[in-house]
C-alpha cells in the first residue's frame, strides 16, 4: 500500500507538471517557451547497451521554459504488439548540470519477468513504471566530457536477484567530437550493483555499454530537419553487441 501511494504520488507530479506545461496558452512564444517535436525510425531499439525491440518508430515531443524543460518520448516497434514505451521527463539544467527526473513505463523486453503489467494505470505491485532521478554533469566546453548518473527510485519491476529493491543504477562518461561535419560521441556505461529486474543481467558490478555514435544532420524547408546515424555498442556484460542505424525528422 505505501509503494501503491508512492509511486502514485509521483506519476501524479509528472503528469500534473506536464499537463501545466502542454496547455501554455498562444502566448507562450513571446514568454520565452518553446515546442519542438519529431520521431525516429531505427533499426533496433537498444537501451543503455540492453536491446529491447526490433526496428521502431520513436516520436519525441518537448517544450522548453528557460531552463526548464518537458519531454513525451515513445517506442513502438513496427510488430506494433510486442513492445511499447511512453517515457515523461522533466528537466532542469543549471550551469553545466542537467538535473531530471523520469517516469519511465516499458512493456516487454528484457525487463519483462512475466510479472509485470501492461496496464499504462496500474500502480500496484506490478506496475510497469519506474521513476528515475538523474544527473548529468558536462565538465567543460573545451573538454565536453559528460558524467551521468541515473537511479531507479521507485517500481515494483526494480528488483534484484534476490527479489530486493535494486534501486537500478547506471553511470555513464562519454565526449563527443566532430569529424569535419560529422557529429560522434563515444562512451562507457557500467552498472554499479545488481539490477536484474531492470537491466535484465545478473551481476554486481559491470560494464553495459561501449558505443560510438556517428550522425548528421540537414535544414531542409526551413524549419525541418532531416538527420541519418548509426550506432555501435557493445554489451560486455551479456556479451553482446548491436549495430543500429536510423533516420530522423526535427521540427
Amino acid at each position: 500500500m505505501k509503494l501503491y501511494k508512492t509511486m502514485k504520488r509521483w506519476l501524479f507530479i509528472l503528469t500534473a507538471a506536464l499537463a501545466v506545461f502542454q496547455t501554455t496558452d498562444l502566448c507562450a512564444q513571446e514568454r520565452g517557451v518553446r515546442f519542438s517535436g519529431g520521431t525516429d525510425v531505427v533499426s533496433a531499439y537498444i537501451w543503455r547497451g540492453v536491446w529491447e525491440s526490433g526496428s521502431a518508430l520513436q516520436p519525441t515531443l518537448t517544450m522548453t521554459a528557460g531552463n526548464f524543460s518537458a519531454t513525451a518520448w515513445g517506442s513502438v516497434d513496427f510488430a506494433a504488439t510486442s513492445y511499447k514505451e511512453m517515457d515523461l521527463t522533466l528537466a532542469y539544467t543549471l550551469g553545466p548540470v542537467t538535473f531530471s527526473l523520469a517516469d519511465l513505463y516499458w512493456e516487454g523486453g528484457a525487463a519483462d519477468r512475466g510479472t509485470v503489467s501492461r496496464n499504462y494505470f496500474r500502480f500496484g505491485n506490478d506496475s510497469p513504471h519506474r521513476v528515475e532521478a538523474g544527473i548529468a554533469w558536462r565538465i567543460d566546453e573545451k573538454i565536453p566530457v559528460t558524467l551521468a548518473w541515473n537511479t531507479v527510485l521507485f517500481g515494483p519491476a526494480d528488483v534484484n536477484a534476490t527479489g530486493e529493491r535494486a534501486y537500478a543504477t547506471y553511470a555513464e562518461v562519454s565526449y563527443p567530437f566532430a569529424v569535419k561535419d560529422v557529429e560522434m560521441k563515444a562512451g562507457v556505461g557500467i552498472v554499479p550493483w545488481n539490477a536484474l529486474g531492470t537491466y535484465g543481467i545478473d551481476r554486481d558490478f559491470y560494464v553495459q555499454n561501449v558505443f560510438l555514435n556517428v550522425g548528421k544532420s540537414w535544414t531542409v524547408f526551413q524549419s525541418l530537419q532531416l538527420g541519418v546515424f548509426t550506432s555501435l555498442s557493445w554489451n560486455p556484460a551479456a556479451e553482446d553487441v548491436n549495430f543500429v542505424g536510423g533516420f530522423s525528422l526535427r521540427m
